[in-house]
């Protein structure tokens, strides 16, 4: 089910649980989401550290056995 998100007064709300290292200050961060955003950035430099895209994605999973023959 999913989880209802007030946003703060900032606009914002903690992506993480836990702080995260960010890989651009190496400072730790939980991270924000702002309002009708689709990245998450590190609270310390503002630096991106995933952004979500609208872009249907496909993921593979080869078989364990796959030797690469047709």
């Amino acid at each position: 089910m999913a989880e209802i998100v007030k946003f703060k007064r900032d606009g914002f709300v903690r992506f993480f649980r836990d702080y995260v290292e960010c890989a651009h200050c190496e400072q730790q961060t939980r991270g924000r989401v702002y309002e009708e955003s689709q990245q998450i950035t590190c609270s310390v430099c503002d630096g991106v550290l995933l952004e979500i895209d609208d872009e249907p994605m496909i993921f593979l999973t080869l078989e364990e056995d796959w030797d690469g023959s047709a």
